[in-house]
């Protein structure tokens, strides 16, 4: 639970100086756009299980996000049963205004932690899933 209370609070902090700087976008919002960009043309699939959201609660992010134009679907050239998702200009422009908005996120966060801590909190979440991944094998 204390990994989990961390990210939330780093990403409504995040929330807030994007606000802070003009840049309308929800938490949710956020949590969907970052992985659609990393991946390319994601299926809404793909976006529900990594963004550890169920069907519903993608399918209303991304109207959202339509809304906003900053995301549209597009059926897939192979199957079009399959809706891939894809990042607008507007998209691509707000995401690119947000990086500079996580890096301050971030800097923020790291200012009471010493990058040797961070380097043993990251090596103790690589053994967790690690052993994780064990269990489930």
């Amino acid at each position: 639970m204390l990994i989990s209370s961390a990210h939330k609070g780093m990403m409504r902090k995040f929330v807030q100086n994007s606000q802070e700087d003009g840049i309308d976008i929800s938490l949710d919002q956020w949590m969907v756009l970052g992985p659609i960009w990393q991946l390319g043309n994601p299926s809404q699939k793909q976006l529900s299980d990594i963004c550890l959201k169920d069907k519903g609660s993608i399918t209303r992010i991304l109207d959202i996000l339509e809304k906003k134009s900053l995301v549209v679907r597009v059926a897939d050239q192979i199957d079009s049963r399959i809706k891939r998702i894809v990042l607008t200009n507007n998209g691509k422009e707000l995401f690119v205004d947000a990086v500079p908005i996580m890096e301050k996120t971030r800097q923020q966060i790291k200012k009471y932690i010493s990058e040797e801590e961070i380097e043993i909190f990251k090596k103790v979440l690589i053994k967790i899933n690690k052993s994780l991944d064990e269990e489930i094998s």
